[in-house]
Formats: structure tokens, sequence, C-alpha cells
């Protein structure tokens, strides 16, 4: 008896970790857009883009600002970036002045060419450069505190 029930729970919680498991495959665009306007709680979505084992869907809210929402498999926010400020301005995480001067300078010499679409700050001693190359290509590049580039990153063509 105690043996059929031991069986039991066993076959019961694999058959629970399979479906949870065929469950984060069904995730599709529409789910990952559903949870990206639950999680911004107004606006419209535009068409989400896979990323890796994430979803990114911008949202761009009534006053114009956009957020990127990066949605995980079990439909959590995994982020949340601010992309434009109200009425389309730049958003608030958004280099100004000399020092984005500086970054856009050492993303370049990263890339080559390019003309840069955004320099925010991405974390303590952290910042991100965004350029489109001459070949129409977008480009992430990631500096350090001393605008030493970290990480270069071709997206996909459908990305922002």
């Amino acid at each position: 008896m105690i043996r059929t029930l031991l069986l039991f729970l066993a076959v019961t919680a694999l058959v629970m970790v399979v479906v949870g498991l065929d469950r984060r495959a069904e995730i599709g665009p529409e789910d990952a857009e559903a949870a990206a306007l639950d999680w911004v709680g107004v606006g419209f979505a535009q068409e989400p883009r896979r990323d890796g084992d994430e979803w990114e869907v911008d949202v761009i809210r009534p006053n114009g600002s956009m957020v990127e929402v990066t949605i995980g498999d079990r439909l959590e926010a995994r982020g949340f970036d601010e992309e434009r400020g109200a009425a389309g301005l730049p958003a608030g995480d958004e280099i100004h002045g000399p020092l984005r001067a500086a970054a856009i300078d050492a993303a370049l010499t990263a890339t080559g060419s390019g003309e840069a679409l955004s320099v925010e700050r991405e974390g303590p001693g952290e910042i991100e450069v965004s350029l489109v190359t001459r070949d129409d290509l977008h480009v992430e590049v990631e500096l350090n505190a001393s605008l030493q580039p970290v990480e270069v990153e071709i997206e996909d063509s459908g990305d922002e």
C-alpha cells in the first residue's frame, strides 16, 4: 500500500514537471505581449522579439513614453528599460553632454562606424551605446566605467 502510494506520488510529480516544461515551451509572442502589457499596466505593445531565452516587448504608453519589457519563460518580468520618456523625449537614463560624446567615440572605435541611437546607463558603472552601422546593422556596445568595451552585440533586425 505504501509502495503504491509512493509510486503514485512519484509519477504525479514527474507528470507535473513534464507539463511545466511543456508549458514553458508553449509561450509564444501573444503570451509575451499580454504579460508585458500586464506588467506595464497601460499602453499598446509593438511586436514581441525573441532574444535568446527571453522575449522583449516594447510598450508605448499614452504619454508617448516607451518601455522595453523583458519577459522570461514563466511570463515573469525580467527587466524594464525606459527607451523614451514622455512625449517621445529622451528617457531618464539617457546620458547627455561630454560623457555621451566620449561613450559614442568609444563605441565607434569598437565597431568602426555607425550612428548613435541612444546612450544610456545600464547599471552601476555600465553604459550601453545603441547604434546603427553603415551596413544597417543594429549594434549594442556595452562599456565599463572607464569607457572600455565589454561586449559588442549585433541585434536581430527586428529588435528595437
